[in-house]
């Protein structure tokens, strides 16, 4: 099921038309193990387009006034899946218009139902019907009938939808990591040889998913799409691409044409990918405090990202970047660049360091246990080899030292007391004084037995 996506409404503006686009039916098993044909969808999208059957009601109340009709209805191939897809303009004179609208944006209302009449059946196909309405519901009877698309469009001939809301376009592909190459922002034709027009929706939202946003899915144009990161060919996404698609959410608030509402969710896209490679990603709240500093530095207000209210642009979601933003911008990547690759020489360095750390320890830990060797060889006390190379070098030492105490005691009895049986319970010893209880346990731990 496509996300809703929720352009910009307000009801108030009389001058404004609301819109409902999505798929009331498709040539898959709905509830009632029934399937419309791909022939009955085509016989439908004919009749919607004409009255009366062209009214759309809720919950199939068709007593009622109807809270839309259809303007335009065609059968369209999504994923390999034949489907009715219809827009609605919705009634803004029905008293329950606004309900209807908040219930399709909190996504109570995201789905369509038909109503009909089979006229010709083959077992569980329907080959023909009559379209009787189509109604706005909670819960399709198809799986496949949903809200798609809720905006709103001014009267004005050939106005683009103002657009408030959009997606992060999901992967429809596995994809690998690549940490080692350039990045280069990609073009259609490193995606495609055909013009965007003739690829098919499958296509598109490939295509879409090597962005981080785009205002619909699929879009309607290539240049809709913004943020690009992984590799046309091989669906990879490209650590360099990563960090640029981050530079340029970061870099300023309208470095791209997104709208505010979308960032935090752009953000954990991204994000994501930085955890891939195994990265932290700048925290988003640096976004907010690198919008205050950019204000100061431009004198522009207003770059579409939450809180920007004082502007009296309807549009400020779409304004372009001035030059200084655009420079920033880059600068900001470009910072964020070298420190990604200080980070990377950083997280070599100290791995080199513990390699050489645990190398020195390895060393120093076969020359303490073949010193213990040759003592007890001396002292002729049992030693386990395969339990000592199990300690570490803090322990064997402790071991070695207790052992050697115990040689220069043995040899000057006359002279040092037995430092086992002093009564405060420690050792004395070359290397300092040790807890003959702790000794006592590693002996018996590493399997050092008889006395010296």
């Amino acid at each position: 099921m496509e996300l809703l996506i929720v352009k910009s409404l307000q009801v108030s503006d009389s001058e404004k038309n609301v819109y409902v686009e999505g798929y009331a039916s498709a040539a898959v098993k709905d509830l009632d193990d029934e399937i419309i044909t791909e022939e009955a969808l085509k016989t439908a999208a004919e009749e919607l387009k004409q009255e009366p059957y062209n009214k759309v009601f809720v919950n199939h109340k068709y007593d009622d006034i109807p809270i839309g009709k259809i303007v335009d209805a065609a059968v369209k191939t999504v994923d390999g899946v034949r489907k009715l897809w219809i827009k609605v303009v919705l009634n803004k004179a029905h008293p329950m218009f606004e309900t209807v609208y908040r219930s399709l944006k909190d996504g109570f209302l995201d789905a369509f139902s038909i109503g009909f009449k089979a006229l010709e059946r083959a077992g569980n196909k329907i080959k023909r019907l009559k379209i009787l309405e189509v109604s706005l519901v909670g819960i399709p009877a198809n799986p496949e009938a949903v809200v798609d698309t809720v905006y709103e469009k001014m009267f004005r001939p050939c106005e683009d939808d103002i657009l408030v809301k959009g997606v992060v376009p999901g992967h429809p592909w596995k994809y690998g990591k690549d940490s080692q190459n350039s990045w280069k922002k990609p073009s259609l034709s490193d995606f495609t040889d055909k013009s965007w027009d003739e690829l098919s929706d499958s296509e598109k939202r490939s295509i879409a998913g090597h962005f981080a946003w785009s205002p619909k899915n699929p879009p309607e144009k290539f240049t809709d799409l913004k943020l690009p990161h992984h590799d046309p060919k091989t669906h990879a996404v490209v650590w360099r691409g990563v960090v640029a698609a981050m530079a340029a959410l970061m870099g300023a608030r309208g470095g791209i044409d997104i709208p505010s509402e979308d960032r935090k969710k752009v953000y954990d896209h991204l994000a994501a990918h930085y955890k891939e490679f195994g990265n932290e990603p700048p925290e988003f709240r640096f976004l907010e405090e690198f919008t205050a500093k950019l204000v100061e530095a431009t004198g522009e207000t207003d770059y579409g990202l939450p809180d920007s209210t004082n502007s009296t642009d309807p549009q400020p979601h779409l304004k372009s970047p001035n030059s200084k933003a655009a420079n920033m911008s880059e600068e900001i990547e470009k910072k964020v660049e070298e420190l990604t690759a200080e980070i990377e020489r950083l997280k070599a360095e100290n791995e080199e360091l513990r390699k050489r750390l645990a190398e020195y320890e390895e060393k120093e830990k076969v020359a303490i246990i073949e010193k213990i060797k040759r003592v007890a060889a001396i002292t002729k006390a049992e030693v386990n080899e395969e339990e000592l190379k199990k300690a570490n070098v803090i322990e064997l030492k402790l071991v070695y030292a207790d052992l050697a105490d115990r040689v220069i005691s043995h040899k000057t009895a006359e002279k040092v007391k037995t430092p086992v049986d002093n009564s405060e319970g420690f050792i004395e010893t070359k290397w300092g004084r040790a807890d003959a209880r702790k000794v006592a346990e590693l002996r018996k731990m590493l399997g050092i037995e008889g006395e010296v």
